[in-house]
């Protein structure tokens, strides 16, 4: 509250209290937990249920409509106007942020991966393409912007899907119990050397894609040290998931 000193009686100023940065306070967010558990626990009993099946086989529907919805779900975000309120002057953009590219190889990734699970073919495919352009351009212009807390769920089923995805393929290349590759493929040392560097070299490339992107597009925050911090999470939760069923007798 400030006053007036010119006049014979001060004039009551209010004066809106500063908001503190939840970026800056919060490093592990609720979705970098729920990622790492999803990693860690329920993607490989998903793996062993489904007969460990790739990320691009087919027959599986069922994964397929929710790789796809997930998909939806994420571009629906993209679409949305933000609301004014939650979006602090200088805030940078997705292209500032450099996820626009991340975004895009990420969205091709789990669609292309849906349309195998559900064994679509170019048609219907580029139909359902038309048919997702027509609902962002309509979520454009007729609805009201969305809060962060509404974008946050519009992209977390994407995100845990992606990561999802990700541990499939890891699981790929290094022989999991209950995958579809023999065993004998990477009991080679120098097999399974090439597996833990696939995991390195390329985690980073995923994680960017998969999670930092489109995360990016439902709040623009966090700096590289929290982004580092939260992609370390991950890539635990991803070996936890790889090594646990190990433990258990594969």
């Amino acid at each position: 509250m400030t006053t007036n000193p010119a006049g014979g009686q001060g004039t009551a100023t209010s004066v809106p209290a500063p908001q503190p940065d939840r970026a800056r306070r919060t490093v592990l967010l609720a979705e970098d937990w729920l990622l790492a558990g999803w990693v860690a626990l329920v993607t490989p009993l998903l793996f062993r249920v489904q007969g460990g099946a790739g990320p691009f086989d087919g027959g599986a529907p069922l994964l397929g409509v929710i790789r796809l919805a997930s998909v939806l779900g994420a571009l629906i975000c993209l679409a949305a106007r933000r609301d004014p309120r939650e979006t602090p002057p200088g805030t940078r953009t997705i292209v500032e942020r450099g996820a626009v590219g991340p975004l895009c190889g990420g969205l091709l990734l789990v669609a292309v991966s849906g349309f195998s699970a559900l064994g679509v073919t170019s048609g219907p495919g580029a139909a359902c393409l038309v048919a997702a352009a027509v609902a962002m351009l309509g979520v454009r212009l007729f609805v009201a912007p969305l809060s962060i807390a509404l974008r946050r769920a519009l992209v977390t089923p994407f995100v845990l899907v992606a990561g999802g995805l990700f541990w499939t393929f890891i699981a790929a290349v290094s022989g999991e119990p209950g995958s579809a590759t023999p065993a004998a493929v990477v009991s080679n040392p120098q097999t399974g050397l090439a597996a833990a560097a696939f995991l390195v070299a390329f985690s980073a490339v995923y994680y960017a894609m998969l999670v930092y992107a489109p995360r990016q597009v439902a709040e623009r925050e966090g700096g590289a040290v929290t982004w580092v911090l939260r992609y370390a999470l991950f890539v635990a939760g991803v070996v936890f998931g790889l090594a646990w069923p190990r433990l258990f007798g594969g």
